[in-house]
């Protein structure tokens, strides 16, 4: 079982290797979702197995066509196992809005991450394991520290307004 939880990590870091290198050639455009999933006063972070490692808001890629609620519910339940009551479209962010990137650091893809939030049924959680290399749920007064840039960017930028400060 450890055997292949490994080996399904690995072919996510090669996903994202072959994924990153499509982008340089094409500079396609795409659409994904973060999701600030709420039990209470907690809220739920997880950690990939491939990419940035670091605590972040569960998420994943919109499929063409697919709404952001849709997308969504989908991600959820694929990488989580859970659902939740109601959903809310808190925001939009572009990282960039055409060819031209500002850095080098900026990536080679023109990216919408929309951004929502929901309150769990059910504080139960399933991880798909290869993918998640954890999943928990924090206090909002006691978030850890090694998380990525991305849950400040979405707090700064108002996406999540009802929320309580991220700090």
């Amino acid at each position: 079982m450890a055997c292949s939880a490994r080996l399904r990590a690995a072919s996510f870091r090669l996903a994202l290797l072959v994924l990153r290198g499509w982008w340089v050639l094409r500079r396609p455009r795409s659409a994904g979702i973060r999701c600030l999933l709420r039990n209470g006063d907690a809220i739920l972070l997880v950690r990939h197995t491939y990419g940035d490692r670091r605590w972040m808001l569960p998420g994943g890629r919109m499929r063409r066509g697919e709404d952001p609620v849709a997308a969504a519910r989908r991600e959820m339940r694929e990488e989580l196992g859970v659902s939740c009551r109601r959903w809310q479209l808190s925001g939009c962010l572009e990282s960039r809005p055409g060819y031209l990137r500002r850095s080098a650091a900026d990536s080679f893809r023109r990216h919408s991450t929309y951004y929502l939030q929901g309150e769990v049924e059910t504080a139960e959680l399933h991880p798909r394991r290869g993918e998640l290399s954890d999943a928990r749920w924090f206090h909002t007064n006691a978030l850890p520290h090694e998380r990525a840039d991305s849950v400040e960017v979405a707090a700064s930028a108002g996406c999540y307004p009802s929320s309580p400060p991220i700090q």
